[in-house]
């Protein structure tokens, strides 16, 4: 059995997995790893299943010690990575030796890193997930905020052959990154002037955002008086704005009814662009027909 020790956590590191589909309808919110392209690549890398959960971190990711040996990948935002104090290539499957120490660092490009680790995780889940629920998280699933201190337990499988993912490949994360969206269900009740600020001007993300929405900067004109809903279906990607005007796309912890009219919806493939944008990057959105 490989135990993993948290020396120092990052700002905000998580157990995630591809969440809790199918609950939504009793208000159960999705959940799961933001980009979740990263979290799969970062899997299939260490030849786990794309269910095996993987380490998320947000901006600045811990530091780890390996009482045994194991094999890993790192994948998402562009970190400085070390292990025993030398770099650490990403999106490549990487041999760890006992005692080995890995500092994951601050993320210089994008928001969110992956580390999958080979092998079957030991950890608690609920409703068949170890995400974190955003309601409770500390009641339900204790193992998945990471404290120093603690010890993730792994059950070693054998090694593969070494993997790689094209360096051509690899994710760039502009500071300005254009999203596809649909036109949401209430499109129609927004004014032009609006609908075309909306699709014609940058946003910026304000840094009052987190796993549940992205809040944007920049105001919608003549948004003041649109009606409000009866609760109504939200999900991952759902744009509703606010009597503010200012803009709120719903993430992966989004809640699954609000009040809010919704402008759009954004691409499911898109997700992973958004889950990436740190606060100040700016986002265009384009129209998908």
């Amino acid at each position: 059995m490989l135990e993993v020790e948290i020396i120092s956590a990052g700002l905000l590191d998580t157990l995630q997995d591809e969440g809790r589909p199918g609950y939504q309808s009793q208000g159960v919110p999705l959940g799961g790893a933001m980009d979740r392209q990263s979290a799969a690549l970062a899997n299939q890398l260490v030849g786990n299943p794309l269910r095996t959960p993987v380490l998320e971190s947000t901006l600045l990711g811990p530091r780890l010690c390996f009482h045994g040996p194991a094999q890993l990948a790192l994948a998402g935002a562009l970190a400085s990575p070390m292990l025993n104090g030398h770099p650490l290539p990403r999106y490549t499957t990487v041999n760890v030796p006992p005692g080995a120490i890995l500092n994951i660092g601050s993320m210089q490009q994008g928001c969110r890193t992956y580390l999958a680790i080979r092998g079957d995780w030991q950890v608690q889940k609920w409703l068949g997930s170890c995400s974190p629920p955003p309601y409770q998280p500390e009641v339900l699933t204790p193992d998945s905020r990471l404290q120093p201190g603690q010890l993730l337990k792994i059950q070693n499988a054998p090694n593969i052959e070494i993997r790689q993912f094209p360096l051509q490949d690899h994710p760039i994360f502009p500071k300005i990154c254009e999203v596809r969206v649909f036109p949401g269900p209430e499109w129609g009740a927004f004014p032009n002037s609006a609908r075309e600020h909306f699709l014609n001007q940058p946003f910026t993300l304000s840094k009052d955002s987190n796993r549940m929405g992205l809040r944007l900067r920049e105001q919608l004109p003549e948004t003041g008086h649109l009606p409000g809903l009866l609760s109504s279906a939200v999900l991952p990607g759902t744009i509703q704005v606010p009597s503010s005007g200012q803009p709120i796309i719903l993430m992966a912890d989004a809640q699954t009814t609000g009040g809010y009219p919704r402008l759009a919806q954004v691409c499911t493939n898109d997700l992973p662009i958004l889950a990436q944008c740190r606060p100040g990057d700016q986002v265009r959105f384009r129209l998908h027909v």
